[in-house]
């Protein structure tokens, strides 16, 4: 049984070949469009390197490359053996949801130096399988910024986002296991990504630069996009101050990618204890908060994990009486 992959909306036929796909890839890599991505940094990387050595970064690479290669469905119907599994609305308020498993976008990578860049766009989708399961979100966060510029093909295609989401945050708890000190910032907006001619660039490239190191903690932040570009179902992110450098702060959303909830959730990570595989990192005094502020997050995720349910939402109009709300919330709980 062959597999077909779903077409973007001006795109007149399945594509049906890999050398079809191939070829398509490489044409809409020319193009501006919109992309989500993750720029990720090594925390102190010439003191990293000078102690561990290089090969310790590519390994890390190679895990990564090996985490996307699990992800791709093959065109002769050879899914993929490490879908993620994603909620995907079936009301039109999106509170009723069923799991879909396999159901990535095509996730590109690449590492230069210290960098590590997750980059996803919206034109193809993968068929994914549709699972027994159910969810109900109570409070989907369908809220945009008034007046801001939004893109619909990143809601028409939210499987795609979560399961990038999925993916970062899999490569963070991969990276502390490995014992290698990341911080990130995702972003989502109009780029023009071309593996092919190694060219990059756009606005979330910028965002993400500026985010990741807005931060005094390892971790993935949001950019501010986030006001236009976030995830619908609440577990995917949490409230958060604390990892933001006071001048910096500009440069990110209150919300942080909730990768505390994925590693506990995971049958893989939990086995770990988060906090001895961070103390184990933590050998230079100059970044020693940085990785106690990881672990209070930790923590605070914990905490707090449903944190959604607790919020006041009365008089939210828009995503900015929701950061009113979410600010009051988190005030309360930390003070």
């Amino acid at each position: 049984m062959s597999t077909t992959i779903n077409p973007p909306p001006d795109f007149e036929r399945p594509l049906k070949s890999q050398s079809e796909f191939d070829e398509y890839m490489e044409e809409i890599c020319c193009k501006e469009q919109v992309y989500s991505m993750a720029l990720f940094d090594i925390l102190g990387f010439s003191n990293f390197v000078e102690s561990n050595g290089n090969q310790v970064v590519l390994d890390l690479y190679n895990k990564l490359l090996d985490l996307v290669d699990k992800q791709k469905s093959t065109m002769d119907g050879q899914e993929s053996i490490a879908g993620s599994v994603v909620p995907a609305p079936v009301s039109n308020d999106w509170k009723q949801n069923v799991l879909i498993a396999d159901a990535n976008g095509y996730i590109n990578v690449c590492h230069f130096s210290d960098t590590f860049l997750i980059y996803v766009n919206y034109q193809l989708s993968k068929r994914p399988f549709w699972l027994r399961d159910q969810k109900y979100e109570p409070y989907p966060l369908l809220l945009g910024e008034i007046g801001t510029e939004q893109y619909p093909i990143m809601y028409d295609r939210h499987h795609i986002y979560l399961s990038f989401l999925q993916t970062c945050m899999d490569f963070f708890c991969q990276a502390i296991v490995a014992g290698i000190p990341l911080r990130g910032c995702v972003s989502t907006g109009l780029a023009v990504m071309n593996p092919y001619k190694s060219i990059y660039l756009g606005s979330p490239l910028v965002e993400a630069a500026r985010g990741e190191t807005a931060q005094n903690a390892i971790g993935i932040a949001f950019g501010k996009s986030f006001n236009n570009s976030h995830p619908v179902y609440n577990d995917y992110f949490i409230p958060y101050l604390a990892h933001i450098k006071e001048k910096n702060k500009e440069f990110l959303s209150p919300m942080m990618l909730d990768w505390a909830r994925y590693w506990r959730e995971s049958s893989y990570f939990n086995k770990y204890n988060l906090k001895d595989c961070i103390n184990k990192m933590n050998n230079n005094p100059h970044f020693s908060s940085y990785y106690d502020n990881a672990i209070k997050f930790f923590d605070f995720s914990a905490n707090h994990k449903n944190w959604s349910n607790e919020l006041d939402r009365e008089a939210i109009t828009d995503i900015k009486d929701y950061y009113v709300k979410a600010n009051e919330w988190y005030k309360s709980v930390t003070n």
